[in-house]
């Protein structure tokens, strides 16, 4: 199996993220708003940037390649906003894919000159381009893991200098492969004060979107950010292990785990290593299907049907587990309803024969330009384990062989009404636009 590496095609224009956002706001949940303590601004005697305009904190925020700058931006704007917030003395931890944005590397500069600890694992992908965000992040951060701030990618230890000749993860090393970082995630230690006065301490922000020009204008990307302390040092801590078995020969392609339940947000943590590449019983998308029953009694004292909706990048036969699952859910009364952008007759054959809704989604929008979505979550609003309250599962994490078992990834679920809804609308919207202007 290759090595994936961009899906990028070359002569996009670079588009302006100095435009404001337009951004989907989610509510708070009420245990999350900050404390008074909380939410305090750091002590007065640290260094900080002036108070900045408020980011989305506790919600989604989806770009549109159709739309605006602005919209085509919004989760680079985001992130960016966020970068801009953090105070001196405090910690942004970054595992990326690819980083190429110039906007992005000049923000993450800016702060480790006022006095951040900027600490940033990328994949060989990024180091390989020699995009001008590389050299600049590789010139102010170094590359010396030891030290405060630095940029580190996860193969470069065992590589021969000047040699792409290493193909590994941070955590996994082949077989099986490929392996490789595919992570999309940066945490903060506190951001703020912003513009009301608020200031948030453990901050995650998790997107399906890597960071150049293909991300914003030739497919559909989300993010969330939110405040948790529990799940934040979960990150902290995946961070850290990768930063540490990029030093280890052997890595450990059976690093699975996530944090405790007891929270909206709860995160996993892969590579989930299994010397079956396609066992259900070790697949986390399988296991949570496993939970869901397929008809449920409301608030309102009526039966309903629980529905799975899936907007997925890669859907791939190498996870033909999760296809099967799907069927299963389908027979057993679920609604299902697919769109995907990266397929193949495997996966496909297995939803059509269980007649399951999917919708492919690729589609030319001007010269050199196919827009697809690029989002890796699915939707559950029915029953799981007794709840029904409805659930959202984002990150990085393709439903592919080498995003279960050989990829560093991270996916964050969410249970929440509110974060559902908003997601349930973007669902609508890249499906009935792939439906109208896929060929």
């Amino acid at each position: 199996m290759r090595r994936i590496r961009a899906w990028r095609p070359a002569g996009v224009a670079a588009v302006l993220l100095s435009l404001t956002a337009t951004l989907v706001s989610g509510a708070t949940a009420a245990e999350h708003e900050p404390t008074p303590a909380s939410a305090s601004a750091p002590p007065p005697d640290a260094v900080r940037p002036a108070a900045v305009a408020k980011p989305v904190i506790n919600g989604p925020v989806f770009n549109d390649p159709l739309g605006t700058a602005a919209q085509r931006g919004a989760v680079f704007t985001q992130l960016i906003a966020l970068i801009d917030a953090t105070p001196a003395g405090q910690t942004i931890r970054g595992s990326v894919f690819e980083l190429e944005d110039t906007a992005v590397a000049d923000a993450l500069i800016a702060a480790q000159r006022r006095g951040v600890a900027v600490r940033l694992i990328v994949d060989d992908n990024t180091r390989d381009k020699g995009s001008a965000a590389w050299t600049s992040l590789r010139g102010a951060l170094g590359t010396d893991d030891t030290k405060t701030s630095w940029i580190v990618v996860c193969d470069d230890r065992f590589e021969d200098p000047g040699q792409d000749n290493v193909q590994r993860g941070c955590l996994p090393v082949p077989p099986p492969g490929p392996a490789y970082n595919h992570n999309k995630f940066f945490v903060f230690t506190r951001v703020g004060p912003f513009d009301d006065g608020t200031a948030y301490g453990k901050v995650v922000f998790q997107s399906s979107s890597n960071l150049n020009d293909w991300y914003k204008n030739e497919s559909y990307n989300d993010a969330v950010t939110f405040t948790d302390a529990t799940v934040h040092d979960g990150y902290a801590k995946f961070h850290e292990d990768q930063r540490r078995l990029r030093h280890s020969a052997a890595g450990d392609s059976t690093y699975y785990w996530s944090t405790p339940t007891g929270s909206p947000y709860r995160a996993f943590f892969f590579p989930r290593g299994d010397a079956n590449y396609g066992n259900p019983a070790t697949d986390t998308i399988v296991n949570a299907l496993d939970e869901v029953a397929c008809a449920y009694t409301g608030t309102d004292g009526k039966r309903h049907q629980t529905d799975i909706r899936v907007a997925m990048f890669q859907f791939l036969g190498s996870r033909k587990q999760v296809a099967q699952k799907l069927a299963q859910k389908r027979a057993q009364g679920c609604w299902v309803d697919v769109v995907y952008s990266e397929g193949d007759a495997t996966v496909e054959g297995i939803l059509d024969a269980a007649g399951i809704q999917r919708q492919f989604c690729n589609f030319p929008n001007g010269p050199g330009i196919d827009v697809r979505t690029h989002t890796k979550f699915w939707l559950l609003d029915g029953d799981y384990n007794g709840s029904i309250t409805p659930r959202v599962y984002t990150g990085s994490h393709n439903w592919t062989g080498s995003g279960l078992r050989s990829a560093d990834e991270a996916m964050v679920r969410i249970t929440s009404a509110d974060y559902h809804a908003k997601y349930l609308s973007y669902f609508y919207k890249i499906r009935d636009t792939c439906k109208a202007r896929t060929p």
